[in-house]
């Protein structure tokens, strides 16, 4: 993991706030904490979220549950919806290349909206959580072209089995490794959190933390 020094999480603007209280939550943790009905659940957590959700948390009040608007159903191969969101439910998700985020940043859907953004080093988060952690090659949440390969849950590969080698023979960085995954989430985020920047686009707009 030496080539992924520093991890990248993208939230709603004002997250940090709440992440820095309750930790970094699962959307079904987060479902769960804020009592919602069975059927409002059931949207959020068994369909794709066309768009982002406000939810109410009784410890910090408004929080965010993101879209899943690249999650093309058509397009998903290997597993069923249903099946793909129970598991991307029970994840955090973080970015291990920085080129990542800046697509992600520059991408049509979030280039015009403010995002804090989260760096952990990599070997802070795995000396705490190293048996949580998952990584996977590809971008889980996003089948919007037809050639987007197979998903299953052999999809989320502990680090040790990750075959980085393998997967580096002509391939960037940036195509190798893809997504830091951690089952159940970060509690303890506050702790590992190196900085926390307020972004748009390729603007840094503020410095929420740095340390």
């Amino acid at each position: 993991m030496h080539n992924y020094p520093v991890l990248h999480h993208m939230a709603e603007p004002g997250s940090w706030d709440a992440i820095r209280q309750i930790g970094l939550c699962t959307t079904r943790q987060l479902v769960k904490d804020c009592g919602l009905p069975s059927d409002a659940a059931a949207e959020i957590l068994e369909t794709r979220r066309k768009a982002s959700v406000r939810l109410q948390h009784p410890t910090v009040g408004s929080v965010t549950v993101r879209d899943q608007s690249p999650l093309r159903e058509h397009n998903l191969a290997g597993v069923t919806l249903q099946e793909w969101l129970a598991l991307l439910n029970d994840h955090v998700f973080f970015w291990l290349h920085p080129a990542r985020l800046d697509g992600l940043l520059a991408a049509k859907l979030y280039r015009d909206q403010a995002h804090d953004v989260l760096e952990v080093r990599t070997r802070d988060l795995l000396e705490r959580h190293g048996d949580r952690v998952r990584i996977t090659g590809m971008n889980t949440g996003a089948t919007i072209f037809p050639s987007s390969p197979r998903r299953g849950p052999d999809t989320f590969m502990r680090v040790k089995e990750f075959p980085f080698t393998e997967r580096r023979r002509g391939r960037a960085l940036k195509y190798n490794a893809v997504e830091l995954a951690v089952i159940d989430g970060v509690p303890d985020m506050a702790e590992l959190v190196c900085r926390v920047e307020r972004r748009r686009g390729d603007q840094v707009l503020e410095v929420l933390l740095e340390r």
